[in-house]
């Protein structure tokens, strides 16, 4: 489970390629596109109405997240469609793909009518449209991960891989923001009959930026000699593939903990809108700065290290602080218990993905990293909201997320363990540099 042998012939012909410009646009570009994702959890309650009104109680917020689900469970079928494309025709190409199927999904959530038009048919076409999304995003991480430490200095790769998270830290900010303004600018009644679906067509209305944005990206792409089949990487590096999803596991499970708690809270009771609104704005700029810094930090100490210490950090905290905002149900607790879990979450989410990266031959590493993040995300990152809002109703217990989040970060630390002892055992590989 070592570091891949082409890896090293990649950074020889790709390094100190990457402009600061060209890195300011992948990272825009992927927070727009992440940005419609975060935007039906953040108004997950109005799409229950909208499209699930017969669904009373709990069970018209778990309706609409599993919606939510499937377009994660749709995500392996992009990775290995747009991974293959990326690893054949350039990562580029499969960026433009990406970003256009993803926007067409939003144009279709922010225009199909409502239950009360179209009946049963609404919700299933919010499904397509989810699913549309998620195979679009299921190629996403692997071609802009790829692309970004294939083309930056050797010594900041875990930097350049933690501006990608931070992508998503803006995305939430933006997410926030909108919810915000329409809290300001709107009455409830008003968002919930229509105001939910700005965010929506504010995402399809960009699809010209995100064209823009990845048509400029600078890219010199040779293409492989010789293709390595998707079944023979799978059945070479089948340990790669177990540990590389176990580490999307430690970090997807928080950061979607985290985005579900902010709209239905964890004491029981949900928080207000705004309240819901502020702190996904601020749990986006806490993921942002700490992305970057575990970024730095990764560069200086080591990235198996800088893991080890967040899902360490995340295993002692969690649990007292979901307790605590369990029993001090006012928004300032929700907020700094969310911030601290989605906060250790983002500093090790640049050097997991590094790591992720390196343990796969150049040829195929695009389609690894996309079908291993793909998968992860599928399992434990799309499934979280339903899985705690149903553990939630079924006991009637707040803590379950919680524990989630622990045994998500101790089954990485223990991966982490097995990780360094075959690369001790074996050739150099991601650990020999932590």
């Amino acid at each position: 489970m070592h570091r891949s042998p082409d890896y090293s012939h990649a950074d020889a012909t790709a390094s100190h390629r990457l402009a600061p410009a060209t890195l300011a646009t992948i990272v825009l570009a992927n927070a727009i596109e992440f940005f419609d994702y975060f935007c039906y959890t953040v108004f997950a309650a109005f799409i229950a109405r909208a499209f699930f009104p017969h669904a009373v109680g709990a069970y018209g917020p778990l309706l609409s997240l599993g919606t939510f689900a499937a377009g994660f469970l749709s995500r392996p079928v992009g990775a290995l469609v747009i991974g293959t494309q990326a690893d054949t025709a350039g990562r580029k190409p499969a960026l433009l793909l990406t970003g256009a199927l993803v926007t067409a999904g939003s144009l279709g959530v922010a225009l199909t009518p409502g239950y009360t038009t179209l009946g049963g048919f609404a919700p299933i076409a919010v499904l397509l449209c989810r699913i549309l999304q998620g195979v679009a995003v299921g190629g996403e991480m692997g071609s802009s991960g790829a692309l970004l430490i294939e083309h930056c200095p050797a010594g900041r790769k875990s930097l350049y891989a933690g501006w990608l998270m931070a992508g998503q830290g803006l995305a939430l900010v933006a997410a926030g923001v909108c919810g915000i303004a329409l809290y300001g600018l709107l009455t409830a009644e008003q968002i919930g009959r229509w105001g939910w679906r700005v965010p929506f067509a504010l995402a399809a209305a960009l699809i010209p930026v995100q064209i823009y944005l990845r048509r400029h990206i600078a890219e010199t792409w040779q293409p492989p000699h010789e293709a390595q089949p998707f079944r023979g990487m799978l059945a070479r590096l089948r340990g790669q593939w177990l540990l590389a999803v176990v580490l999307i596991f430690g970090g997807t499970v928080p950061t979607y903990v985290a985005t579900y708690a902010t709209t239905f809270g964890v004491a029981g009771a949900s928080p207000s809108a705004y309240a819901s609104f502020m702190t996904t704005a601020a749990v986006g700029m806490v993921t942002l700065a700490l992305s970057v810094a575990g970024g730095r930090l990764a560069d200086g100490i080591g990235r198996v290290r800088t893991i080890a210490l967040a899902r360490a950090l995340t295993m002692f905290a969690v649990v007292p602080a979901f307790h605590y905002a369990a029993t001090h149900p006012q928004p300032i607790a929700l907020f700094c218990v969310v911030a601290l879990f989605a906060g250790l979450s983002a500093l090790a989410g640049g050097p997991t993905i590094v790591v992720i990266l390196e343990m796969f031959p150049v040829r195929g590493r695009a389609l690894a990293m996309s079908f291993v993040y793909a998968t992860g995300v599928a399992l434990f990152g799309g499934t979280t909201p339903f899985v705690v809002a149903s553990v939630a109703a079924w006991s009637g217990s707040h803590a379950a997320a919680g524990w989630y989040v622990f045994v998500s970060a101790a089954v990485t630390l223990i991966a982490l363990l097995l990780l360094r002892a075959s690369n001790t055992a074996g050739a150099q590989g991601p650990a020999a540099s932590a």
